[in-house]
């Protein structure tokens, strides 16, 4: 087993996993304060599509549900396995990386480490700001899991979606990625059509979409992103018909659509 707190380790071909807290202090039923926190992860295996996790637990303190973050993030991982674990959390890094942590940390971080040689596994500790994409994922999904709600999507099946699409090009070309499957199409551009270009090629994305899929797609122009929002942002009917129609059909469907940055 290899513990490391920092480093220069963690390239894209090892498991990485995202994760962090939320902590309140409230009322129970009986009125007594006690501790609520929250987890999230984002589990990261190469050739996979990102996992999400999450759960509530009662725990003393913010730092303490920041350790169990770690813990599960170790169980969801693929065993026998180096795992690079992303947190902003000091105490985390200190106690789980280091061996050096707050006294009251030391035996959920023994918890953790007993774990990783359970499952014969190579875990480094590595710092990551919270403005990071996934770490703000981990972070919402921690705040959901500590006020007891289901983050919406977690469970539904969930597919990497690429848009492709050169500045006055007659083609886009949308690349689909779901477990066990890739899907390529190429796209005829009209330029003739109300709707723009680029949201021609955004809707063929989402007609590739099943039934309740989470559609994660990149590199959609903000001009596509801002009509799939509010079609009635279109200047003409036909767009706007269009467009709300593709809306009311996915919503039918189940399927949501989730941007990642801007083409």
């Amino acid at each position: 087993m290899t513990v490391s707190a920092r480093g220069v380790w963690g390239w894209c071909g090892v498991n990485q996993a995202f994760v962090d807290a939320s902590w309140n202090e409230g009322p129970d039923a009986e009125g007594r304060l006690v501790g609520m926190g929250g987890w999230g992860l984002v589990l990261i295996v190469p050739g996979q599509l990102p996992a999400r996790f999450q759960g509530q637990l009662r725990a003393p303190d913010n730092n303490a549900a920041e350790v169990r973050a770690v813990l599960e993030a170790v169980r969801a991982a693929p065993p026998g396995e180096a795992l690079t674990v992303h947190t902003d959390n000091e105490a985390v890094i200190a106690s789980v990386g280091r061996g050096r942590g707050p006294e009251v940390l030391t035996d959920a971080a023994r918890e953790v480490l007993e774990e990783v040689v359970a499952r014969g596994a190579d875990l480094r500790v590595r710092y990551a700001p919270r403005t990071r994409r996934h770490m703000l994922t981990a972070h919402e999904l921690a705040n959901d899991a500590r006020r007891g709600l289901g983050t919406p999507g977690l469970t539904a099946a969930r597919s990497d979606v690429l848009i492709e699409q050169r500045a006055a090009g007659d083609e886009a070309r949308v690349s689909l990625r779901r477990p066990g499957e890739r899907v390529t199409a190429h796209v005829p551009l009209d330029v003739m059509s109300e709707v723009p270009p680029s949201a021609q090629a955004l809707l063929a994305a989402v007609g590739l979409a099943l039934p309740g899929e989470v559609l994660v797609v990149r590199r959609a122009s903000r001009v596509a992103q801002a009509l799939w929002h509010r079609p009635e942002r279109a200047l003409r009917a036909g767009a706007q018909a269009t467009l709300q129609l593709a809306r009311r059909a996915a919503d039918e469907n189940g399927v949501q659509v989730e941007f990642l940055g801007v083409g």
